[in-house]
């Protein structure tokens, strides 16, 4: 109990540590289920079948983790301070709507469209706890704008790795871009709202959508035209400029992420 309590306090006080830790027992984790899946079914794969286990199992120790170690309404796992916050999206929905005009949203089945909500609930989760939450606490001491930038570029490069399992090359350059863009988005308005929930619904719409537009989720190996492309990022940029606004100007009326330092 002890050595518990000890692993809990020393996690609150080192937010980098505790992100490292979360996101390596979430792999370990995910890929016991994996394992454990393919005792009884050696024919399912990972690319093709199993993915969305995976992204659950991440976010559902990233939250345990966070619940355990007493974090969670630290973190942003609390209702904006202001119900009206949640409008703060609205102009984001931009994003999903372009998928939509560009790709279309189509239905695949009731099991794969399953898979898909799946998949992109639990990568929102998994990604925002980490990087929005965790993270971003952590670079706090250094100010809000460290916290907003930093994290976001971490978060650009990650995907960029894409690349190297099977991505598009043409779309991972662009995706790190906006994914770097989305990243600041992101976290000026879970900084703004003082709130993950308005940021993981976007990200769960964002990210649906995306799914049922190529019935993909994860890695898209099908290239996409140079102007889709080119025109989503310039979109995603315009939006993060939005964002650092909206944040620019309750940051300097008010102390609401104070009690994000570290």
């Amino acid at each position: 109990m002890k050595i518990l309590k000890a692993t809990q306090s020393f996690l609150k006080k080192h937010p980098f540590i505790f992100a490292f830790f979360a996101l390596i027992l979430s792999r370990i984790a995910g890929m016991a289920s994996i394992e454990l899946v393919q005792l009884f079914r050696p024919d399912l794969t990972i690319a093709d079948d199993l993915g969305w286990l995976l992204m659950m199992v991440y976010a559902g120790v990233v939250v345990t983790l966070v619940y355990w170690t007493d974090l969670a309404d630290e973190i942003g796992l609390r209702k904006p301070k202001h119900p009206k916050e949640w409008l703060t999206i609205i102009p984001l929905l931009l994003l999903p709507l372009f998928i939509i005009m560009e790709k279309g949203i189509y239905s695949w089945g009731f099991s794969i469209n399953l898979v898909l909500i799946i998949a992109a609930i639990g990568v929102a989760i998994n990604e925002e706890v980490l990087f929005r939450g965790i993270l971003l606490r952590g670079f706090m001491k250094w100010g809000p704008w460290v916290a907003i930038f930093v994290p976001s570029a971490l978060f650009g490069l990650i995907h960029s790795t894409n690349i190297f399992v099977g991505g598009d090359p043409t779309f991972a350059i662009f995706q790190t871009i906006w994914t770097f863009a989305a990243g600041v988005i992101l976290s000026a308005i879970r900084l703004r709202t003082n709130s993950l929930y308005p940021v993981i619904v976007f990200h769960i719409i964002l990210d649906g959508v995306e799914y049922f537009s190529t019935g993909e989720y994860g890695v898209h190996s099908d290239p996409i035209s140079l102007h889709s492309l080119t025109l989503f990022a310039s979109i995603t940029v315009v939006l993060a400029v939005y964002a650092i606004i909206l944040f620019h100007k309750s940051n300097k009326n008010s102390s609401t992420t104070d009690n994000l330092s570290v």
